[in-house]
């Protein structure tokens, strides 16, 4: 059996909190954190001893200097993670870091082609890359479940007020990202579609800002065409109420919808075949990226793959 996978954190915001911590415990003997950092110690401390984390470090560079520390898993305010990307990979230590992989895609490319010199995994964590119910839809699609696509919608909507964690982080109320949360959370989707579609040849969309408070846009609605000849269409808000499937795919011979947890497939004689997610998609993530250190895998969404779901929403942002 392998040994646990070391890991430094950087970055104990809410993210570490609410989505990592319980993978973390889920995946103890296989991935350990040893040390951690925060540019405020005393969050980094308080996280330490909710998780059992031994150490506690003064910043991201002494943290990826540590000898004990085999991979830097890095959740920072996207327009600070490109630094601390490349110090780490310039150190020998693989990374895992949130998405999106840069907060532009013209920062993104620099980084990209510069990380590209130096032959050391990087893994970005979209997801929903991560999340069994997403690769059903993929194999459905491939297998002809659906038969030829003729229509996709993709929506992105999660309703964004005080009540929610992630309103409240600073580098979100002021994002030093193109598209704020329109970016921040769309990379999602748009790694789903793209893998099951291709990337649209064209796209024509139109943005608004509805809510002060969620800047620069808090929605963007767009048209889409793809390879295949199938149309499509994407809409995201973060300052209106949905509960619904985040992706509706038509075809000549089926229909599918994924939701945050299932994906049902309805064929046009009324069967209905649904598959659910049964795995904490943070963990299948952090145990894939020690099979990414540990075992050489390809990781599964490389920094490339991440650079085209970020262009994918800024075209969004950015409509022509």
């Amino acid at each position: 059996m392998a040994r646990p996978l070391q890991l430094g954190l950087v970055g104990t915001g809410v993210a570490a909190r609410e989505l990592y911590a319980p993978a973390f415990k889920e995946l103890e003997g296989k991935v350990q954190v040893v040390a951690c950092a925060n540019r405020t110690r005393k969050k980094a401390e308080a996280y330490a001893k909710a998780v059992g984390i031994p150490k506690v470090v003064h910043d991201a560079e002494e943290l990826i200097a540590l000898p004990e520390v085999d991979a830097v898993l890095l959740s920072l305010p996207i327009d600070l993670q490109p630094e601390y990307v490349l110090m780490a990979l310039k150190a020998g230590k693989p990374v895992l870091s949130e998405k999106p992989v840069a907060p532009s895609v013209a920062v993104g490319k620099r980084l990209v082609k510069a990380a590209s010199k130096i032959a050391v995994p990087w893994l970005v964590g979209e997801n929903f890359a991560f999340m069994s119910h997403a690769a059903k839809l993929k194999q459905w699609l491939d297998s002809g479940r659906l038969g030829d696509v003729r229509l996709v919608q993709a929506t992105q909507m999660t309703f964004m007020d005080a009540s929610n964690p992630y309103f409240n982080t600073a580098w979100r109320a002021k994002p030093g990202h193109v598209g704020g949360f329109v970016v921040d959370g769309g990379v999602h989707v748009a790694n789903v579609v793209r893998r099951c579609f291709g990337m649209p040849e064209e796209l024509r969309g139109l943005v608004g800002a509805f809510d002060d408070r969620l800047p620069p846009i808090d929605t963007a609605v767009a048209v889409m065409r793809f390879e295949s000849g199938a149309l499509g269409t994407w809409t995201s808000c973060f300052s209106a109420h949905y509960e619904g499937p985040i992706l509706r795919v038509f075809g000549s011979r089926g229909t599918a919808e994924l939701t945050w947890d299932t994906v049902t497939l309805r064929t046009a004689k009324g069967k209905e075949v649904v598959f659910r997610n049964a795995k904490n998609s943070f963990s299948v993530q952090f145990e894939h990226f020690r099979d990414v250190v540990q075992r050489g895998m390809a990781p599964l969404v490389s920094p490339a793959e991440a650079l085209a779901d970020l262009h994918f929403v800024e075209s969004l942002c950015r409509p022509k």
